[in-house]
């Protein structure tokens, strides 16, 4: 019996398709991608510089120990309590009338005292023109001779600027209860700046874009209003 020739299959197409299906795959596939938390380092400083003493009520000290049990200020709360512990941190004094000795004290800023500070700082810097330390206390006044102008009161009250939390994680401390805590602690700020948005006329806190010269500076002026300061270390068990 005679064989049959049997032609070649053209391949050349099924590249084509396969390198398609690649793109398709590429184009259409998303990746899962870590979230992370936002910290800022703090700045060089040009020189040492003599630190004020952190007085208690400035500091609200959270720990986890290894068992991921939860304390604030020595004493076992539940994850659920630490929103209100941590808003309370931030608010209980918050019009200068001191409700609870062992949280930070508010500060009044005036419109005058910001003009007064300003003509400091300029002075300093036309002596110092390259003191790097000057020009940012500078900016800082400015703003918030800003946010006094927001203010039919032409002032506000700012949160001690020592108040700071303390987290303290033991070595085996889960990672889990530990963004619990970090997820809180932003919520509670994030809030607090949703509040000043409103009381401000700005809309959504979210919204704000810091692309915008608007929108920076009203973040750096909320930044201020509500300041997220968290330092962070590891104990031993």
């Amino acid at each position: 019996m005679a064989k049959r020739n049997i032609g070649e299959i053209n391949a050349g197409s099924m590249a084509d398709i396969a390198f398609l299906l690649l793109i398709f795959f590429l184009v259409t596939t998303t990746m899962e991608v870590d979230a992370g938390i936002a910290r800022n380092l703090p700045l060089k400083q040009d020189r040492i510089i003599d630190i004020p003493p952190v007085t208690e009520p400035d500091v609200l000290e959270i720990s986890v120990n290894s068992k991921d049990e939860l304390f604030v200020e020595d004493q076992r709360i539940q994850i659920s309590e630490l929103e209100e512990v941590s808003r309370s941190f931030y608010t209980i004094n918050a019009n200068g009338i001191v409700v609870d000795p062992t949280m930070p004290e508010h500060d009044l800023i005036s419109l005058a005292q910001c003009q007064q500070k300003i003509n400091y700082f300029q002075h300093e810097l036309s002596l110092h023109p390259h003191n790097k330390i000057m020009a940012r206390k500078l900016q800082k006044w400015e703003q918030k001779k800003s946010i006094c102008q927001l203010y039919s009161s032409q002032s506000f009250y700012e949160i001690s600027t020592m108040a700071i939390v303390k987290i303290d994680n033991q070595a085996n401390t889960s990672f889990g209860i530990y963004i619990q805590i970090q997820n809180i602690l932003k919520k509670v700020v994030n809030d607090l700046r949703q509040e000043k948005c409103t009381e401000l006329g700005w809309g959504n806190y979210h919204e704000l874009n810091e692309h915008t010269k608007q929108g920076k500076e009203r973040l750096k002026q909320l930044r201020i209003l509500v300041p997220e300061r968290i330092i962070e270390s590891k104990i031993e068990q």
